[in-house]
């Protein structure tokens, strides 16, 4: 029997008794399709899945004469594909090396040319392919019989053969049949998993490549969904990622979560569901989300804009809801207590500075998520924006970036890199960098909740546009370099300046005292904050001050914001005010302003999410906690008298 073996590496997430990873969904795919195929069952046997990135060495040694290996690839793993591939075909010259996944280039030549250790590429779907690549290796080795692959010819050229759509709704699971088995027997690692109820994507945004596949849009069985999801229960999964391109355009979507919800009352399995929502009215999502943060099950509703530059969306292909709907929204979810957040991304050709700075400070006043999440734009290989064409077009440029993925062990065997956009026709890379900070101050202050407060009611009592405070506060942190701030500001501009300098930028932070993981800058500033909050208070006051406003509500104020932010030590605290600012800022978050009253009262914060260090802090308050603003006291968890 021929011997196959699977590679879909992927970062470990957290660290020690925390430590999680997903169950390699895509490869268990690929098998448990071929499987039922009578040539390759009575050929092939399936000897490991490697869903982790262990050393290179050591995984090749534990292979016994391998035929096959496949590759499943994206940019979190690329590279380590790369080197294990090359060091695989340099002890197993005779085994055949299959790539698939999103960083199959649509250009097969170029890279096949590029890493002769190499020996198939699969386009999109996979399955079919793979099961008939199979079937040739075993027999007639007739290759341009296979679809949507590229090999090599006797000659050397690359062939790419015929392209064949999809049809299949009912590919065999990977988790019913079995396949994951000895893995969760074997590893005590806590397993995520993701759930595929559909396949396809309607929509063509140029900065992303899912669109770019083509795929009919095809519902798997009902009877499937369900039976996985009672897997998951039985398996005791904690975490499940439903990967449905926009879930919730289908009436059924609706059945799906009514079924889930039972079997998570029913076993109390799995604990969090997370799924991409469709772009619609915005009614289907909060209906969907409502019913799973009734639950307790929701991390946080996705109110995705992308961009809110007229110019931007049509440049990437893509339509927002209008800015009112967004208003209306988040104000229903506030309403209703569910913890929203809102997602951008820098640098999109026609956005300038002014337009992202503009428009992100309009969200904070049209709408108030408790979170926001501003992505680097990622030149993916099929995406519609790196087609050269667009590329010239749009002026794009990019940089070659370290790779990080957040939440992950620091130290890797092998280092993943990006590509970034860092200029376009609209945007310089100085600009680009203005951007990238305003967007960090604003992603922490004012999301994270550091500086919340004071913005709110300096905007709402004394007409302080949300941009004037906050860029204010980064002319503030430039000026005094000695300050909590001012030494982290320093860090952030020289990384992210670093290309000027002929240097690679790094955009994570590192502290071991927070896990050996790394985090995010702006998780990274909130938690070097919280650390030393005394300090950091204690500086801002001078930094308040500048504006003019009654300095005994200023103080009272900054008082106040530093009492209603988690700190990791915090068990119950009571504060007396002379304004009434819990009712005010509540009043505000439902679009329902009502001026400050002055009226003495009495606030006890109560921490319902204590913690046992600064790692499970870090881990459980800011990391996990972000998409609902776990930084800041819930209404819950504040009482008045």
């Amino acid at each position: 029997m021929k011997h196959i073996y699977f590679v879909q590496a992927c970062d470990v997430h957290g660290s020690g008794a925390n430590a999680s990873a997903y169950l390699p969904y895509a490869t268990g795919l690929l098998a448990a399709y071929a499987f039922h195929n009578e040539t390759v069952k009575n050929n092939y046997i399936v000897k490991r899945f490697l869903y982790k990135k262990e050393d290179i060495s050591a995984a090749i040694d534990s292979f016994d004469k391998p035929a096959v290996v496949g590759f499943s690839t994206y940019i979190w793993n690329y590279e380590y594909n790369l080197a294990f591939a090359k060091a695989l075909k340099e002890r197993y010259p005779d085994c055949a090396v299959v790539f698939g996944g999103h960083n199959v280039h649509n250009n097969s030549e170029k890279q096949l040319d590029e890493f002769p250790f190499i020996d198939f590429l699969i386009h999109g779907e996979g399955e079919i392919s793979f099961c008939e690549l199979l079937v040739q290796l075993a027999t007639d080795r007739n290759f341009d019989a296979v679809s949507n692959i590229s090999y090599r010819a006797p000659d050397g050229s690359a062939v790419k053969t015929a392209t064949r759509e999809t049809c299949v709704t009912d590919f065999p699971s990977p988790y019913l049949e079995g396949w994951f088995d000895d893995i969760l027997a074997n590893d005590p690692i806590i397993f995520s998993a993701l759930l595929e109820t559909n396949r396809g994507c309607p929509f063509h945004c140029a900065y992303c490549d899912w669109g770019s596949v083509k795929l009919r849009m095809r519902q798997f069985p009902m009877e499937r969904v369900i039976a996985e999801m009672q897997w998951f229960a039985d398996h005791k999964i904690q975490f499940c990622f439903c990967i449905d391109s926009n879930f919730g355009m289908f009436k059924r979507d609706f059945d799906i979560v009514d079924a889930f919800l039972e079997i998570k009352n029913r076993t109390g399995y799995p604990e969090m569901f997370k799924c991409c929502t469709t772009e619609g009215s915005g009614m289907t999502e909060f209906n969907i989300n409502k019913k799973l943060n009734d639950c307790g099950i929701l991390k946080g509703a996705s109110l995705a804009l992308q961009t809110l530059c007229p110019e931007a969306l049509e440049n990437i292909g893509r339509k927002n809801m209008s800015i009112e709907r967004y208003s209306e929204l988040t104000a229903k979810y506030n309403e209703h207590n569910i913890p929203t957040y809102s997602e951008l991304i820098y640098g999109l050709p026609g956005e300038t500075y002014e337009s992202f700075s503009d428009n992100l400070c309009f969200m904070l006043g049209s709408g108030t998520t408790k979170g926001c999440f501003i992505h680097y734009c990622e030149l993916l290989p099929n995406a519609g924006l790196a087609l050269p064409e667009n590329m010239q077009r749009f002026g794009i440029k990019t940089a070659r970036i370290p790779y990080t993925q957040f939440h992950s062990p620091v130290h890797q065997e092998v280092q993943e890199y990006s590509n970034i956009i860092v200029s376009t026709y609209s945007l310089s890379y100085t600009d680009w960098v203005r951007s990238c900070i305003f967007g960090l101050f604003v992603q922490c202050f004012h999301y994270m909740g550091l500086l919340q407060f004071p913005a709110k009611y300096l905007h709402f009592e004394h007409g302080v546009p949300y941009k004037v405070f906050y860029e204010q506060l980064i002319r503030w942190a430039k000026a005094h370099p000695d300050t909590v701030l001012g030494d982290y500001y320093q860090t952030m501009y020289r990384n992210l300046s670093a290309l000027d300098r002929g240097e690679t930028i790094s955009r994570a932070h590192y502290n071991p005292i927070f896990g050996e993981i790394d985090w995010p800058m702006e998780e990274g500033l909130c938690l070097e904050i919280m650390i030393k909050e005394q300090r950091f208070f204690d500086e801002m006051k001078s930094f308040i001050n500048l504006f003019d406003a009654d300095k005994e509500i200023l103080g009272q104020l900054l008082d106040y914001q530093r009492s209603a932010l988690r700190a990791p030590k915090d068990t119950e605290t009571t504060r007396r005010y002379a304004y009434d600012f819990h009712t005010y800022f509540r009043n505000i978050d439902l679009l329902n302003y009502q001026p400050l009253q002055k009226k003495e009262n009495d606030l006890t914060f109560t921490n319902a999410f204590r913690t046992k260090d600064l790692e499970d802090y870090a881990m459980r308050i800011v990391w996990f906690g972000r998409k609902s603003a776990r930084v800041m006291y819930s209404e819950s968890e504040i009482a008045q008298k």
